[in-house]
């Protein structure tokens, strides 16, 4: 199954549908407002921690840049839509943050950044404790979907190395993990 496959099955399973779309464009205006603050958050939080902090010296507002953009495209999709094109684009981020060496904890860890920081956001902007709910839901579906890419960027670059440290294909490597 391609990564693609993966990404469309998890949609259906999670129940990532049109309407969660709906929902997260109707609250792109509250991370419009809120999300400089929360980007700023998330690279403090980073520069606290040697690891990370050593992975975004000298390039935190570009970085707030890339963030920004990444953050908005949860609630546009990309070109609109939550689809191939969209997958892609999550594809490369997770292909880059592989390629930068940044341990794939810190992009979990940061997502429950991403997810608190959304909520307390949208409980002042939301007078409604059931909209608050429904457009949260929707929200977390989005960034565990987008988790789940990352992460699927950190499988295959695992499947790679192991690979060439054995010099055994990867299809025989696929093989052998899927017959337990």
């Amino acid at each position: 199954m391609s990564s693609y496959d993966n990404f469309t099955e998890m949609k259906k399973f999670v129940g990532f549908s049109s309407e969660d779309a709906e929902n997260l464009k109707s609250i792109a205006h509250v991370f419009e407002k809120h999300g400089p603050a929360l980007t700023d958050f998330f690279y403090e939080t980073l520069d606290l921690y040697p690891e990370t902090a050593t992975l975004i010296e000298g390039r935190v507002d570009s970085l707030k840049a890339t963030h920004a953009r990444w953050m908005g495209e949860l609630f546009t999709g990309v070109e609109g839509g939550y689809d191939e094109a969209y997958f892609n684009n999550r594809d490369i981020v997770g292909a880059v943050h592989v390629k930068i060496g940044l341990d794939p904890r810190w992009v979990e860890g940061v997502m429950t950044i991403i997810r608190t920081g959304g909520h307390a956001a949208l409980a002042q902007e939301l007078e409604s404790a059931a909209e608050l709910g429904e457009k949260f839901n929707s929200l977390c579906k989005i960034l565990d979907l987008d988790l789940m890419v990352i992460n699927l960027s950190y499988a295959d670059e695992r499947l790679t190395r192991l690979a060439t440290f054995t010099g055994m294909s990867r299809k025989l490597i696929e093989n052998c993990i899927s017959s337990g």
